[in-house]
């Protein structure tokens, strides 16, 4: 109960601007929050275990929305996109976080290596002569380092 108290009290302010956007009377717009924690409660268990809450609580904003729009027959079509856009904005965020995160991980010269070939776009002719090593010797930290993270992105 406490935990979930936690999530409430730190998630339930961005719900409820979230919803905001697409419904503007206040009442409605708590009754369908109340909804989307509702389902949060019901699923509290999994919402837990989850590296990402928010992800849930916003995939589950955005179905209580649509669910207030078609039980008021009311045309939702006209902000769907926006409510997709958004979605698919903050689902980006959060995997560069996840990226940016698991970069941290990575040992401190393989994680060198790594951003100076894809983002400082060195060959690995020259990071090799950089750092005194073998060609080979950077394309083994880049494969490790990419390796990595593929294995725990997900």
């Amino acid at each position: 109960m406490e935990e979930f108290k936690v999530l409430y009290d730190e998630y339930k302010g961005r719900v409820y601007y979230f919803v905001k956007k697409y419904i503007k009377r206040d009442e409605e717009a708590e009754d369908v929050v109340q909804e989307i924690f509702i389902h949060a409660w019901k699923h509290f268990e999994k919402i837990k275990h989850s590296p990402h809450p928010e992800a849930i609580l916003f995939k589950t904003s955005k179905q209580e929305i649509a669910n207030f729009y078609r039980r008021n027959k009311l045309s939702f079509s006209e902000f769907t996109g926006d409510v997709e856009e958004e979605a698919e904005e903050e689902s980006r965020e959060e995997e560069l976080i996840r990226l940016e995160h698991l970069v941290g991980q990575l040992p401190e010269r393989r994680k060198d290596i790594l951003l100076k070939n894809k983002t400082g776009e060195q060959s690995y002719a020259q990071i090799a002569s950089e750092n005194g090593i073998s060609k080979t010797a950077v394309e083994k930290q880049i494969n490790k380092a990419i390796r990595f993270i593929k294995n725990n992105f997900r």
